[in-house]
């Protein structure tokens, strides 16, 4: 670049002749510049700085300022007179060109105001830069005074801007002097799309000039890497737009890369066309403008306009299925204004930057056009990718469907090799070329997939018995609240597994019988390894205003299983997630009162006796005495689960069993009961018999067993 730089033309100290044209001036008032930093040229005259603007390209600042000559004397002074350089902290000397034509004699009682732009080498901070006053003596400089850069921005606030400052000149020589044009980097996106690799940036352009004009055609954008291989963009956005004078406006530019392009060391190059290789109007360093975003991550929605949108992923869930890794994103718009602020038209694709695959993700929710102060709208993305991809090589793109002016197409939405997301259709009813742009990506490492990357650490935290914060369902009503109220679990040592049984309090808080929703479960353990969940074999189909019912799932986990640490993901009836919760199974008490939602059980005696029959078989009587009570009023019918009550003897083998239900005619209650099991041949007997008392949920894969008690007779 530093031959570039050499092409470049730059001002000599003639090119400070001034001319009568645009003068402004303002009734001096001494107290305006008290605390100002001056260059004295007697107690009446002085310069200061002003309106300081430093823009650092990738190889070249541009230093744009305004000198004010205050003569408070009562006779002119002619600035032809001075001359003004920029230095440096080793005293190095950079030319400063005039940008308009103004007259060089102020009067007295006035100021003169004099903008000025220096290119300098982008490595010089402002505290390292000084505007230089001198005055020609003939032809010699005789040196008045330094003003300090850093002072000057700091006194009103500023920093440096990452921008290039494009002098159209040096394409067009019958513009104006002071035709420069600014280049700001916003965020940048590399996407895959319709075959090929895209990267797409984000420019905010301003006309510092005081007319409007038009970029030229003369002017090239190429990106450039770090082998010196560059790649012609084009505008996605913002093609043959008018700048208005410091009206700043949005543009993105467009251009296919290959897959391994490495955006780290990326350059964008401003050129007069066909001379990327010699000459550079400007250049940006586009690397720290690749924002990857994580989940849970707001951002600031990127517009030209005022904060007004934050946008997030706000959850993210992977799981594998027969027909591949199922991908569900939810992405959040939040209103940060005072006003209300339109929905934006978003899209989204899956993509994956190991083996250049993406996929469309679908959105069904409905919302409405506008978002009040403070309110949030949540689109629903999902998506179906191969089965062998890992979730640490995936993204989500959010795209926004955006209008541009004027019928005919915009450079780079042709159809053909390198359109990318920038593709266009032409609505013929409005005349408009839409235009698809990537506003956000978003890494989906950590959301889960199978054996892979568990979805437990991205799970919310939970608390028993709280209603589930649910992301917009189609399918689940906003009126019904599911709780998860009790979680246990128990091992079936003949099969070699544990069971898992979980209930859900579903409340309607609305008023009207509601649609009991059949929504899915499954389990994750911090290793990734998921479990799914059965629903009870039969349940209410409606719930009434105002009342609660519980619906029970069961789950079979290994005997390994600790299932001390679970995520219990939530589905709607489409296997739409809905929502992810850290939880872990309750113990169950060894003494004192055991939980059976909505019931609560206290053991607080038994006794077992014996009868011995003709037929050489033996009866056992069970007298227990109980304290049942209820914990909530909640509905139940006949098909909550029972109490099972099973003989085992020493070996485990089951000698007899009895069934009671907490409804109907074998209907639990406290007090005293007799619980009676018969035709117990002698042979069967051993010592160290076992009651063994459990929880019973009838699921379509069978009976789901939670033990509860074991009393020794």
């Amino acid at each position: 670049m530093i031959q570039q730089r050499k092409m470049k033309r730059l001002l000599s100290r003639s090119a400070l002749v001034l001319t009568a044209a645009s003068f402004l001036t303002l009734p001096l008032a001494t107290s305006a510049f008290a605390g100002k930093e001056g260059v004295f040229l007697n107690d009446s005259v002085y310069f200061t700085l002003d309106k300081v603007a430093l823009s650092a390209g990738a190889d070249d600042s541009s230093l744009r300022f305004s000198l004010g000559l205050n003569n408070n004397s009562s006779t002119p002074v002619d600035f032809n007179n001075y001359g003004v350089k920029v230095i440096d902290a080793n005293g190095v000397s950079y030319t400063a060109k005039l940008t308009e034509k103004v007259t060089a004699r102020v009067k007295g009682g006035e100021t003169g105001t004099f903008k000025f732009t220096s290119e300098i080498p982008a490595n010089l901070a402002p505290g390292q830069l000084k505007v230089d006053i001198f005055e020609w003596n003939y032809n010699k400089m005789h040196d008045l005074g330094a003003l300090s850069v850093d002072a000057a921005l700091t006194e009103t606030g500023q920093s440096v801007h990452q921008q290039a400052v494009i002098n159209l000149q040096e394409i067009d020589a019958t513009l104006s002097d002071n035709a420069l044009v600014t280049a700001e980097l916003g965020n940048s996106y590399k996407v895959y799309k319709d075959g090929a690799w895209m990267i797409y940036t984000d420019l905010v352009l301003e006309n510092l000039s005081d007319a409007a004009l038009k970029l030229p055609d003369g002017l090239e954008y190429n990106y450039q890497d770090s082998k010196g291989l560059t790649y012609n963009a084009q505008f996605a956005k913002g093609a043959g737009q008018s700048l208005l004078p410091q009206q700043p406006i949005k543009a993105t530019l467009q251009t296919a890369v290959p897959a391994s392009l490495d955006t780290s060391s990326l350059t964008l190059l401003f050129s007069p066309k066909g001379k990327v290789k010699t000459t550079v109007l400007g250049s940006l360093n586009t690397a720290k403008s690749f924002v990857i975003g994580k989940i849970g991550t707001n951002t600031d929605y990127p517009t030209t306009d005022e904060n007004e949108l934050t946008i997030s992923t706000s959850w993210a869930a992977a799981s594998k299925q027969s027909d591949g890794l199922h991908l569900q994103a939810n992405v959040t718009l939040t209103n940060k204004s005072e006003g209300v602020v339109t929905i934006p038209n978003l899209s989204a694709e899956f993509q994956a930057l190991r083996g250049s695959v993406a996929v469309l993700a679908n959105d069904n929710s409905v919302r409405t056009t506008y978002l009040a102060p403070n309110e949030t709208t949540t689109f629903r993305f999902t998506g179906i990718l191969p089965a062998g991809l890992n979730t640490d090589a995936l993204q989500l793109v959010v795209l926004e469907k955006q209008e541009a002016a004027g019928g005919t197409t915009q450079p780079g939405s042709n159809t053909g090799s390198g359109t990318g997301s920038g593709t266009g259709s032409t609505d013929a009813s409005t005349n408009k070329q839409a235009a698809t742009l990537p506003v956000s990506i978003t890494t989906l490492a950590g959301a889960g997939s199978g054996g892979e990357v568990s979805s437990y650490s991205a799970a919310e935290d939970y608390t028993m018995g709280t209603p589930f914060k649910f992301t917009a369902s189609n399918l689940i009503d906003s009126n019904i609240d599911v709780s998860l109220v009790e979680m246990g679990m128990s091992e079936n040592a003949d099969f070699g597994f544990k069971t898992v049984v979980a209930k859900y309090k579903l409340t309607n808080k609305g008023t009207d019988t509601l649609t009991i929703p059949d929504f899915q479960s499954d389990l994750t353990n911090a290793e990734g390894y998921t479990y799914s969940g059965v629903r009870q074999t039969t349940s209410s189909k409606n719930i009434a205003p105002n009342t609660s019912y519980v619906v029970s799932y069961s789950y079979l986990l290994p005997g390994t299983e600790k299932a001390d640490k679970l995520a219990l993901n939530l589905y709607d009836a489409n296997r739409l997630a809905v929502g992810s919760y850290k939880t872990a199974v309750q113990s169950i008490p060894t003494t004192g009162p055991v939980s059976l939602y909505p019931f609560t059980i206290n053991l607080k005696d038994y006794s077992v006796s014996a009868t011995y029959s003709k037929d050489a078989s033996y009866a056992y009587r069970l007298r227990v005495d109980l304290d049942v009570s209820r914990q909530e009023q909640v509905i139940t019918d006949a098909n909550f689960s029972s109490l099972l009550f099973e003989v085992v003897d020493s070996e485990g083998r089951l000698l007899s069993s009895k069934a009671m239900t907490f409804t109907g005619q074998q209907k639990i209650m406290s007090g005293v009961q007799f619980i009676d099991f018969g035709s117990i041949k002698s042979e069967q007997l051993n010592t160290n018999v076992t009651i063994n008392m459990y929880e019973v949920v009838a699921t379509p894969n069978g009976d789901a067993k939670r033990l509860i008690k074991s009393l020794d007779m």
